[in-house]
């Protein structure tokens, strides 16, 4: 019995450390993402990699999504459900979605593959303590151009939990993500 029970006992109890402070699975429930992650990829989260350095732009995060994202969106925001995005700007930064296009302090950001956006909008300069991210698909995503007329469109980096490394299913997608 000790022969069985004891690895199945230290297996799980390892499988609960990492995913509480290492890496955590998710499932990607909507489109927001498109192209660069599906609807219903399986990805994996670093949790630890914003213990050592700040979430940087371009980085694809999952987070807790702040309260002014529970407004009418175009993807569902119930349940507690974290959100993935993409950090589009950093403290200090100014942002602007015009021309079909997305600034960063005056200059073009481009992320291969993501929808062009067909709103214009402006946000405030990024606070400290906040990042404000923008989801590829941008014409479909519940995200900062959506949340700024309700409350404030930055999430705070404590409702971060994590960077996305990897997509792992459907295996024929699998890939690490930049």
């Amino acid at each position: 019995m000790r022969d069985v029970v004891l690895p199945v006992m230290v297996a799980v109890g390892m499988a609960f450390v990492i995913q509480t402070a290492i890496a955590k699975p998710f499932e990607i429930p909507t489109e927001s993402m498109v192209p660069n992650i599906q609807a219903h990829d399986r990805i994996i989260v670093n949790r630890l990699i914003y213990r050592f350095r700040d979430p940087q732009r371009g980085d694809i995060i999952v987070f807790t999504p702040p309260e002014s994202s529970k407004v009418p969106c175009t993807q569902p925001t119930s349940g507690g459900v974290p959100f993935v995005k993409r950090v589009i700007g950093i403290p200090g930064d100014r942002v602007k979605v015009r021309n079909h296009a997305t600034f960063v302090n005056g200059t073009a950001f481009v992320v291969p593959g993501a929808v062009t956006p067909t709103y214009e909008t402006r946000f405030d300069v990024v606070p400290a303590g906040t990042v404000l991210v923008l989801g590829d698909n941008r014409n479909d995503s519940c995200d900062a151009h959506d949340w700024k007329d309700f409350g404030s469109p930055f999430v705070p980096k404590s409702s971060i939990i994590g960077q996305v490394e990897v997509t792992y299913w459907p295996f024929t997608r699998a890939t690490f993500l930049d």
